[in-house]
């Protein structure tokens, strides 16, 4: 079976995208990958390997938007301040893309070296921003656990609408950051 024309990788990732956002990874499938092309769902398989390929491709796109979003709000700030941008940025994304978010989470395939790459920068993003901390290299690597899970938790409640509280999420992040980040001055 020869490809379709005007069909390509880029077309299928950009629809794949569009099915995440819509129904988080779960609705990435090929049959509704198909349906959204309007082809049958073997001429898929002229483009990618396998549904897991696609979701590596997606995995990919994800984590490098969320760098450079991060990336860019960190510029010219320090400490606390650069926490604070970084921090937003990573939460926004959760919220504007949460099908991509999901996709950050995917374990990465090792023949993706853009995800493994983007991985390192953003590790690389924290570390400069804690660099002010004067933490040993244990202790860094601790901290942007820590963080990592404060900000995943704050995504994924927010997501789920888990903030029923009327105080605002954002000064909730802000208070809860100020206070890890003072413990770690503390400790």
């Amino acid at each position: 079976m020869s490809p379709r024309p005007g069909l390509n990788k880029q077309k299928l990732v950009e629809a794949a995208i569009e099915l995440a956002s819509q129904g988080g990874m779960e609705a990435v499938t090929m049959h509704a990958l198909a349906k959204k092309l309007e082809v049958r769902p073997p001429s898929l398989y002229n483009h990618i390997k396998s549904l897991d390929d696609l979701r590596q491709q997606l995995a990919s796109v994800a984590i490098i938007d969320l760098y450079n979003n991060m990336e860019k709000v960190a510029k010219g700030k320090e400490a606390l301040e650069a926490i604070s941008a970084i921090s937003k940025a990573y939460i926004a994304f959760a919220h504007k893309h949460p099908g991509l978010y999901e996709a950050t989470l995917i374990k990465s395939d090792s023949s993706i070296l853009a995800v493994k790459e983007t991985g390192d920068k953003i590790v690389q993003l924290f570390k400069e921003v804690l660099a002010v901390y004067h933490l040993d290299e244990k202790e860094t690597i601790h901290h942007i656990r820590g963080l990592r899970s404060i900000l995943h938790g704050f995504a994924t409640l927010e997501q789920k609408s888990g903030f029923g509280m009327p105080i605002n999420i954002n000064d909730s992040l802000e208070y809860v950051l100020h206070t890890y980040f003072n413990g770690i001055k503390q400790g």
